[in-house]
């Protein structure tokens, strides 16, 4: 008889809400989040005002979300994510796209430790198919009320 393959979500600081695509359709499996310490000290040097603001959206999601298993870590993304991984048996990760630039990276490392990696696309803030816009205002004009909309 087969096992169902264990699924933990990866968090990363796109994907802080309960509308998550990947929370969403794993809210029972264990979810990570991962302070990027290479990143941290070498690339943004975010003011602690901003590392508090994200602590707190996290510690806010996670009270929201329903998945038992809620960590959340600092240190090398990879390094982290692949350990909760190994410590929860898991086989597959979810997570939903980012336009961060070392995502596609983190993904690659991940399924070359032999992670089956499950994508969701990364929301669009509002549609919009019209022509690539060349200036804002033109194109707020065109998504302003979209946007604005509950």
């Amino acid at each position: 008889m087969a096992t169902t393959p264990t699924t933990c979500v990866w968090l990363h600081g796109d994907g802080l809400s309960p509308y998550d695509a990947a929370l969403q359709a794993y809210p029972a499996a264990p979810v990570i989040f991962v302070f990027d310490e290479p990143l941290l000290t070498e690339g943004y040097r975010l003011t602690f005002k901003r590392l508090f603001f994200i602590y707190e959206c996290i510690v806010d999601l996670y009270e929201r979300i329903p998945n038992p298993v809620k960590e959340l870590r600092r240190g090398n993304v990879v390094e982290e994510v692949l350990d909760f991984c190994r410590t929860h048996r898991a086989t597959h990760l979810a997570v939903t796209e980012t336009y961060a630039p070392r995502y596609r990276e983190f993904v690659r490392l991940f399924e070359q430790q032999g992670l089956n990696v499950q994508q969701f696309p990364k929301p669009k803030l509002v549609p919009y198919s019209g022509p690539a816009p060349k200036r804002f205002m033109p194109f707020w004009k065109n998504i302003e009320r979209t946007a604005f909309r509950d």
